[in-house]
């Protein structure tokens, strides 16, 4: 069924994008790391095509956009980092003169008030997003076991949680840690690596998912109690490799890519419906308020999450399509 389907939409999808820039709903923007461009996903849930890239004037060749798609950081090919406004009718792009050019890693918050990048063993918080690009800290890391993995960062900026994998040459022990703005160093949160790190919106409440104990964890106040809220093990869940709230922090989204599942739990973790998945979600990006990303664009599709009634999984074909402004 999948395959005729394509057989259909795709030479659809190219015949419509030869004819010029689509119009009508949208379901957002993504990253197309194969095109190394932003594009607009035209449609509605079940009915969607990817439009043509955003002519920014650069190659990106990393990106991340904030959970109310308003903003989108990219890296160029030349490793400057800018900052892309988008709105309704169009976008502009601007340079952030205060970061360094080619951070290896970027973490935005869940409401996408501040970002994380990872340049080695430091990590430069950016705050006041998306009108401020001068609130520039530095934390740096070089008191951990390793270089960070994996990051998150809360929308104040104050937090910034790590996770550091064992390293095997030195025999240090990795884990998850915490560094806080004013502290000496970081503090240990859990002993073993993560495989997901998330802020809960507007809190200093964490999600920890852990592939190696097939489970994800709520652990309030980070910085300070640390308390373990509830903890989620289900064996249709294994080695959790993503853990994400939704943008109004009232539902969990689970991803594993080794059985190819999503899961959504309620905000105390219960009540968990599983969905099986013709993919390795390994993302779970807003494109709009109750529909969400789940993977890259590999081999030509990209799969979506839809909340607004039933939840369901659809899949958006990418056609290899380049040159339009929208």
């Amino acid at each position: 069924m999948l395959l005729r389907y394509l057989a259909f939409f795709v030479p659809l999808c190219l015949a419509s994008a030869q004819q010029g820039s689509l119009s009508g709903p949208s379901l957002g923007y993504f990253f197309d790391p194969h095109g190394q461009a932003l594009r607009r996903i035209w449609g509605i849930p079940g009915s969607a095509i990817a439009g043509n890239s955003l002519d920014l004037g650069f190659p990106a060749a990393q990106a991340i956009f904030s959970p109310a798609q308003d903003y989108a950081l990219v890296v160029a090919g030349d490793g400057s980092v800018n900052l892309v406004l988008l709105g309704p009718t169009g976008f502009t792009t601007q340079l952030v003169p205060a970061l360094p050019p080619a951070p290896d890693k970027i973490a935005v918050s869940p409401a996408g008030h501040s970002a994380a990048f990872r340049y080695g063993t430091s990590v430069k918080i950016l705050t006041g997003l998306p009108s401020s690009l001068d609130r520039l800290e530095e934390i740096d890391t070089l008191a951990l076991p390793g270089a960070p993995a994996t990051l998150a960062i809360s929308d104040d900026g104050a937090i910034l949680l790590v996770s550091v994998p064992d390293n095997a040459q030195t025999s240090s022990a990795g884990g998850v840690f915490v560094l806080s703005r004013g502290d000496s160093g970081p503090r240990l949160l859990a002993a073993k690596a993560a495989s997901d790190l998330s802020f809960l919106p507007e809190s200093h409440d964490a999600l920890i998912a852990d592939e190696a104990a097939n489970s994800v964890t709520v652990v309030q106040d980070v910085a300070g109690s640390a308390t373990s809220q509830w903890t989620f093990v289900d064996d249709r869940l294994p080695a959790p490799s993503l853990a994400r709230a939704s943008l109004d922090g009232q539902r969990i989204l689970l991803g594993s890519a080794e059985n190819n599942l999503v899961a959504l739990l309620d905000r105390n973790g219960t009540n968990p419906v599983f969905m099986p998945c013709a993919c390795s979600p390994d993302r779970a990006g807003p494109l709009s308020n109750l529909v969400y990303q789940l993977t890259d664009p590999g081999s030509g599709l990209l799969w979506i999450l839809d909340l607004s009634q039933d939840p369901r999984l659809y899949f958006v074909p990418i056609a290899p399509v380049t040159g339009e402004s929208q």
